[in-house]
């Protein structure tokens, strides 16, 4: 599955780092935001992590999650019946 749009000045660079592909349709909340956060701890800085959820609140839970955090959001897509968020892992400030 593919949810990012071609026509996004950010899909060449997403073809070239890494991507999973979290389907999170028919989870619970707040199951599907605990997932989203530990995939996202789990990454490498760049990774490319494709969200797929059918609840437009959580997929507002999960951007100010993001909002708050070093990640980026590089694409969002409304489909027929759920919605595709795209988040890239930012960089992590480690404490000496």
């Amino acid at each position: 599955m593919n949810c990012e749009s071609e026509s996004e000045s950010e899909s060449e660079k997403i073809h070239m780092a890494s991507k999973i592909i979290l389907d999170l349709r028919g989870v619970i909340s707040p199951l599907n935001l605990l997932k989203c956060k530990n995939t996202l701890k789990a990454m490498e800085q760049g990774e490319i992590m494709e969200v797929i959820l059918a609840d437009a609140d959580v997929i507002q839970d999960l951007l100010m999650i993001v909002e708050r955090s070093t990640d980026k959001v590089v694409y969002q897509n409304k489909k027929a019946d759920y919605i595709c968020l795209g988040i890239k892992k930012g960089n992590r400030i480690q404490n000496s």
